[in-house]
C-alpha cells in the first residue's frame, strides 16, 4: 500500500514513516499542505496521514480540496490538541481516525493494518 504522510515535525513523520515502512508499505512525505496536494495529483495514494495543524496549512482548509479531487481515499487525522469540536469538524469530511499526539505507534499500526486489508 502506498501512503502519503503529511507532517511538518520531521521526529514525527520519521517515527511513522519508519513505522508503516517496517510493515511492508511504500510511503511518501509531504512537509507542507500544497506540497501534499501537488503529491496526491501527481501519484495517488492508498492512505493518507494528515497533521491537523500543518505550518503553512490548516487541516479544515486541505479537507475541501482533498474531498474535491479524492473523495475516497482514508485519511488518519493527526493533532497535538485534543478538541471535540476539531473531531467533529473534520469527520464531517471523511477522516476516518483521529489521533492525539504524542502517537501511539501500536495503534498507528493497528489503523494502516486495518486499510491495508480493507484495500486488499
Amino acid at each position: 500500500m502506498n501512503i502519503l504522510i503529511a507532517e511538518d515535525e520531521f521526529a514525527t513523520a520519521d517515527a511513522i514513516q519508519r513505522l508503516v515502512e517496517h510493515m511492508g508499505h511504500a510511503t511518501r512525505w509531504a512537509c507542507s499542505g500544497p506540497e501534499a496536494l501537488i503529491s496526491l495529483e501527481k501519484t495517488p495514494c492508498e492512505l493518507m496521514i494528515l497533521s491537523a495543524q500543518l505550518r503553512d496549512a490548516d487541516i479544515t482548509y486541505l479537507l475541501p480540496s482533498l474531498r474535491r479531487h479524492h473523495p475516497d481515499l482514508p485519511v488518519v487525522a493527526l493533532t497535538s490538541r485534543n478538541s471535540l469540536s476539531l473531531e467533529q469538524q473534520i469527520r464531517k469530511w471523511g477522516v476516518i481516525y483521529y489521533l492525539i499526539k504524542p502517537l501511539n505507534t501500536e495503534e498507528l499500526g493497528s489503523i494502516v493494518s486495518h486499510v491495508s486489508i480493507k484495500q486488499a
